[in-house]
């Protein structure tokens, strides 16, 4: 009898992360599963963990090939796949315990055949980074991926009939899977969005940012697949500075010369980048690049934020570094934090209102109001009977998810309580941006 799904997993010298991928499968409350370890030439103990899970539980088959480099391993794995499903799992990475029971109850109460979920960063050690990825709406289609990467491989599964003959590109090292995505939402595909995470990802410091002009070149060739005219120069240059951004932290060369590189190779012409798409760039490649939890970025600034300074007086001048500084702050503070931070202004016994429910903020308020066991009136004008018009009791605490809330706060009766997520948030961001601020030491990466 065929699987409902098939868990791809591409390892190569996984000695050390493998074991525990395997076990979070083996504790899924969905049973029904097989999972392929693609061993992709290992030069290590990977086979022999492999085989012994293998030996252990039938649903688990290993299979060794020479090494072919992921896009092979996982297109070896998608040759071997049986059932309704293809999950891919990296094999340094995890499924939380639902992960796979939430995926498949998405994709099958909607139709659509695939569905996304939550994700976790972690660093190296396991170690939570504070950092929770979402869907960024609650239908993901190629529109979502057109402006990034919003699926981690493990965070989605997808009906095997939907990839077809599909296979990764091993043309675009470092987004295979990117690649993979963009050409399956081209075909139609979409994905159902699950607020719970699912998955958890696994940062290896450094095992991004040593190849960073390879993967923005592998980047811009998948853009440039599927974006018309002027849409592929907008993302092209958010991916830029992102990649060059990453680079510069490491980058001993005059004056940025081969990040500086970097943007000229994938840019047509000179950006004027704002002091937010700075931010927004230096935070991610602190995350991703190099695994530094954004809460404890007062502590760690001094091994990176004279670089990060340095790297924006470079490409947009002195007085756009202040304003950078801010927009990061901003950044840093989590989606949970604020969430919390909100509810925890709620007076006891008094009713909830969400206003804003369904966008992605205000599915983080939902989210961390269900951890608490507290009850939330969901308003959004795209739920049925449930906007804004309906009666809001006086004692009711409304809280405000959207950052442009003017519209909504316009449409709330007089005298009752409000708590803005731009006010929550602001007040968050300006006591990390104090400790970024107040740090003195300039000890930078790589010095």
């Amino acid at each position: 009898m065929q699987p409902l799904v098939t868990v791809v997993i591409p390892a190569y010298n996984a000695q050390a992360t493998l074991a525990e991928t395997l076990r979070s499968l083996l504790a899924q409350s969905l049973t029904d599963w097989r999972a392929v370890v693609i061993d992709d030439g290992s030069t290590d103990s990977t086979p022999m963990i492999a085989a012994d899970f293998a030996w252990r539980d039938q649903r688990i088959t290993h299979v060794r090939q020479e090494n072919q480099g992921l896009a092979g391993a996982r297109n070896r794995g998608l040759d071997c796949a049986e059932g309704r499903f293809v999950h891919f799992l990296d094999s340094d990475d995890w499924l939380t315990p639902l992960g796979l029971e939430l995926l498949v109850q998405a994709s099958e109460w909607s139709g659509r055949g695939a569905a996304c979920g939550s994700w976790t960063l972690h660093g190296a050690d396991g170690r939570p980074l504070g950092v929770t990825m979402t869907p960024p709406d609650q239908v993901v289609g190629l529109e979502h991926l057109l402006d990034g990467n919003a699926l981690a491989p493990h965070s989605h599964l997808v009906r095997r009939e939907h990839l077809g003959s599909m296979r990764f590109d091993p043309s675009t090292p470092g987004v295979e899977d990117y690649q993979m995505w963009m050409s399956l939402a081209a075909t139609g595909v979409k994905w159902s969005a699950v607020d719970e995470a699912v998955a958890c990802y696994r940062i290896r410091p450094g095992s991004m940012s040593k190849y960073p002009g390879r993967m923005l070149e592998s980047a811009c060739r998948v853009l440039r697949r599927q974006h018309p005219g002027e849409g592929y120069a907008a993302a092209a240059r958010t991916t830029a500075l992102f990649y060059a951004t990453m680079a510069a932290l490491t980058d001993r060369t005059p004056d940025f010369a081969s990040a500086r590189g970097l943007l000229r190779g994938a840019l047509s012409q000179p950006a004027a980048f704002t002091a937010s798409e700075l931010g927004e760039a230096g935070y991610w490649s602190l995350v991703f690049g190099f695994g530094f939890a954004p809460a404890r970025f007062p502590t760690t600034a001094p091994q990176w934020l004279p670089r990060l300074s340095a790297w924006w007086r470079s490409v947009a001048g002195a007085s756009k570094v202040d304003e950078a500084v801010e927009a990061l702050a901003l950044q840093a503070v989590s989606a949970e934090a604020v969430a919390g931070a909100m509810l925890d202004r709620v007076h006891e016994g008094s009713p909830v209102v969400l206003a804003g429910a369904m966008g992605r903020n205000g599915r983080a308020v939902s989210r961390v109001a269900r951890s608490r066991g507290v009850a939330v009136d969901l308003r959004d004008d795209r739920l049925p009977r449930s906007g804004l018009e309906r009666l809001i009791d006086a004692s009711s605490t409304v809280l405000v998810a959207p950052l442009a809330d003017e519209a909504i706060l316009e449409k709330l009766p007089r005298g009752v309580r409000v708590v803005r997520w731009s006010e929550v948030r602001a007040k968050m961001a300006g006591a990390l941006l104090e400790g970024l601020r107040g740090s003195s030491e300039t000890r930078a990466i790589g010095a």
